[in-house]
């Protein structure tokens, strides 16, 4: 029976990464831009003179429902981008009113209201960069409008895919080099001893947590896991959900409670997107939890193999016994902390994302357009997701209802 649980362990599914930077040939020339003139109602903003700056508009008044970001070139200097001659601003005006001497317009899918063509720019320069920016997963926001694809010349999104990837973490070796995500990662599974965290460890005495902020989701993860939950009571083991009506406590005190008390951790995506992977992984991480993990990604791609467990790969009655198991055999569940000999996991910060945006700016020279963009965005038929949906015009429809036409 050991033996069948311990092949059942290994055969989880486990994880990749991706390459952090492209590397370019050519590096983009930008027309000069004299200074602007603000309108009497605006305060007149500071700005460096040089030359050769490149101006990022964001195109919606903030940068993210939650994030402000400050104007001009310092997230780029104190960040110690490769480039720092890039120069970011939500204000509009700050080309004399012409949207078309922004050398590129970065499109957050998180802040628009919607896509219809009246709340896009009406002019555009030929050497202007249209990018698309998404953390959020394309389930919850798919694109519907027609006139979307062909818009957009770069995709900044947490895609692997994407011309400026950027997950919301990442995984390094001891040396900080990029290993995952990517497309392609060969995991290092030599198994160490782990005395320095046993403390950590033997300690624990309840199978899983979760901690909940986003209750309504199009998924119902919520009520999988009250599903899931009741499972684990029948087998007498403690699954407890904090948020969402169930126990609440202070953040601080439940991640302290997860490194104490409990062996695993429920992840849960909030949406199925390709390779969405939140950032909500680290708390097993950091926390000495074993993640169990459920989305729609390629966990090969982003996790330290034989570091957590991947529900789809077996049944809820499978899970418990195979939990039982690993509480029940503290060497075999220590195995899944062996990674950390090797590698370290940390988020990707918003604003290495915008170093890899100016890097993009700077070294790409072509000029080309993602013609089946909302396609690539979301995977899933539009015409589930977008009818009836606003629709401008006849086309617009039509693209939704002729499966061939995304």
């Amino acid at each position: 029976m050991i033996e069948n649980f311990s092949q059942e362990l290994f055969d989880c599914e486990l994880a990749t990464s991706f390459e952090g930077f492209y590397t370019f040939q050519l590096r983009y020339s930008n027309i000069d831009h004299v200074i602007s003139t603000q309108h009497n109602f605006l305060q007149e903003p500071v700005r460096k003179e040089t030359e050769d700056l490149l101006y990022i508009l964001i195109w919606t008044n903030k940068w993210h429902p939650t994030v402000d970001l400050e104007e001009g070139q310092d997230v780029f200097i104190n960040n110690k981008c490769p480039y720092t001659n890039c120069f970011i601003t939500a204000n509009k005006y700050y080309q004399n009113e012409n949207i078309e001497k922004f050398d590129a317009i970065v499109f957050n899918v998180s802040t628009m209201q919607n896509w219809r063509s009246s709340n896009t720019p009406k002019e555009r320069s030929p050497k202007q960069k249209y990018v698309f920016h998404g953390m959020e997963s394309s389930y919850t926001y798919p694109i519907c409008p027609i006139h979307m694809d062909s818009f957009f010349n770069l995709t900044w999104t947490y895609k692997l895919d994407s011309d400026i990837p950027h997950p919301q973490f990442q995984v390094t070796d001891l040396k900080g080099n990029v290993v995952a995500p990517k497309t392609n990662v060969k995991w290092d599974t030599t198994k160490y001893n782990i005395t320095n965290y046993e403390k950590h460890l033997t300690r624990k005495r309840k199978a899983m947590v979760w901690i909940v902020d986003k209750c309504n989701t199009l998924n119902n993860r919520l009520e999988y896991a009250i599903k899931l939950q009741s499972i684990f009571r029948y087998h007498f083991l403690d699954f407890d959900i904090f948020g969402c009506g169930m126990f609440e406590c202070p953040e601080n005190i439940c991640y302290r409670l997860i490194k104490q008390d409990y062996y695993f951790y429920f992840v849960p995506e909030d949406s199925e997107g390709t390779d969405y992977v939140t950032k909500d992984v680290i708390k097993a991480y950091e926390n000495y939890a074993v993640p169990i993990v459920l989305g729609n990604a390629d966990y090969k791609r982003f996790l330290p193999e034989a570091s957590y467990i991947n529900i789809k790969t077996t049944s809820n009655e499978a899970l418990v016994e195979l939990v039982k198991y690993l509480i029940n055999n503290p060497p075999v569940y220590q195995g899944f902390h062996s990674w950390r000999k090797t590698y370290v996991i940390k988020e990707v910060t918003l604003e290495k994302g915008l170093c890899d945006l100016c890097v993009k700016l700077n070294e790409w020279t072509g000029i080309s357009v993602k013609r089946k963009f909302r396609n690539w965005w979301y995977k899933e038929s539009l015409r589930d997701r977008c009818i009836p949906g606003g629709a401008e015009t006849f086309a617009e429809v039509f693209s939704y209802v002729n499966e061939t036409r995304h």
